[in-house]
């Protein structure tokens, strides 16, 4: 499939995910199971027989979901249960929580009474994570969560067949780490939102597609060179909820070089170490040394150094925060991350997102504003 063919396919997968997601379920006959956090171990679900399913709300009026939650929950929570509430998700079999922050373990309890789906599972991991006890919950964790799912589906998962899982997913990975680094070496070549739609593709297809995608798509891509050299960003925050706010940096003269989202480098930075011939403590261990989230915590990990990293990495010449309104770990984080670009130098914005709000002409005039004023530094 030529490039093009691959892109208008990620595109439309991300534009439309609930279709797509009602599309693989008729077309494969698999479970598919929906996950609200990347520290979901999609490879045990994988290995299952299921297919992993990512949960990221929508653009939309709430309308059930305010039953149940505050108000002030972050739109993530809010659009998700909703979504539920009304029948959109019904093709799905069942739901994973991992212990994210307070609103997300809380979304558990409402689901499960109120969501009406066959399987419910919940992922309880700490948020300390460099201990050896740590490492042994996070094992005993992975290992009830994998006993679950046999339970679920009435199939063994033995540990070649996590091992295959793996082995695929360090594949998705592999291939989206190359495509970060075309996008960072040729920003002509990889427009900032196309790579965007490749990475929550990833999240919402079976993964043989999506390898078998992305080996077309980097065939043609890699090995060019284009002069273009637009004013470097980083984004960095939760998640990137609309798509076309990488629309308004490029239309800018810009283009996210690097970011530290978890719908993006977070998710895809770090491999399972398949040398390893217990599967389960491998994917504990990737768990603990990846790239952490505001909702994690590790002495051997500073989110400050991190980012100055990739920074470095980038050439970067601004830093843009795009957080979802009411995410209370990485509002935390925020005044911390803030210092560490200031004392670099570099100018930031910040821009609150709500999925069932959103305002676009602000934000691209904001946007225009600032690369405007990266342009003229």
């Amino acid at each position: 499939m030529e490039a093009v063919e691959v892109l208008h396919e990620m595109k439309r997968i991300v534009e439309d995910p609930v279709s797509a997601g009602k599309r693989f379920k008729d077309t494969l006959k698999r479970p598919m199971i929906g996950y609200f956090c990347t520290y979901t171990p999609e490879e045990l679900i994988h290995a299952a027989g299921c297919v992993p399913y990512r949960i990221m709300g929508r653009k939309k009026q709430v309308e059930f979901a305010d039953r149940h939650l505050q108000s002030y929950s972050c739109s993530l929570v809010r659009t998700g249960l909703d979504m539920a509430l009304a029948g959109e998700l019904d093709f799905l079999d069942g739901t994973v929580f991992p212990h994210t922050c307070d609103s997300i373990q809380r979304l558990s309890d409402i689901w499960r009474i109120n969501a009406g789906f066959l399987y419910h599972g919940d992922i309880v991991l700490p948020v300390k994570l460099h201990t050896e006890s740590a490492r042994k919950y996070i094992i005993d964790e992975l290992s009830a969560f994998r006993a679950s799912l046999e339970e679920f589906t009435g199939n063994e998962i033995t540990d070649d067949a996590i091992a295959d899982s793996i082995k695929a997913y360090n594949l998705m990975r592999d291939n989206l780490n190359r495509l970060h680094d075309i996008k960072r070496k040729n920003p002509g070549i990889v427009k900032s939102t196309l790579a965007d739609d490749c990475v929550q593709a990833a999240m919402y297809m079976p993964v043989e597609e999506h390898n078998r995608l992305m080996a077309d798509l980097l065939a043609e891509f890699e090995g060019k060179d284009d002069p273009y050299d637009p004013i470097r960003l980083v984004v960095v925050g939760n998640m990137c909820v609309f798509g076309e706010i990488y629309d308004f940096i490029e239309d800018a003269g810009g283009s996210v070089a690097g970011d530290d989202m978890c719908t993006g480098y977070r998710y895809y930075s770090l491999n399972v170490d398949e040398k390893n011939e217990n599967p389960i403590e491998a994917l504990a261990e990737r768990i603990i040394r990846r790239p952490l989230c505001a909702a994690k915590h590790s002495l051997d990990f500073d989110r400050g150094k991190f980012l100055s990293s990739i920074i470095d990495n980038t050439n970067a010449k601004g830093v843009i925060f795009l957080l979802i309104k009411f995410c209370d770990p990485h509002s935390f984080d925020y005044p911390y991350l803030k210092d560490t670009v200031e004392k670099r130098g570099l100018p930031h914005m910040l821009i609150e997102m709500e999925m069932d709000n959103p305002s676009p002409g602000q934000v691209k005039t904001r946007i225009e504003a600032f690369v405007e004023m990266l342009g003229q530094g």
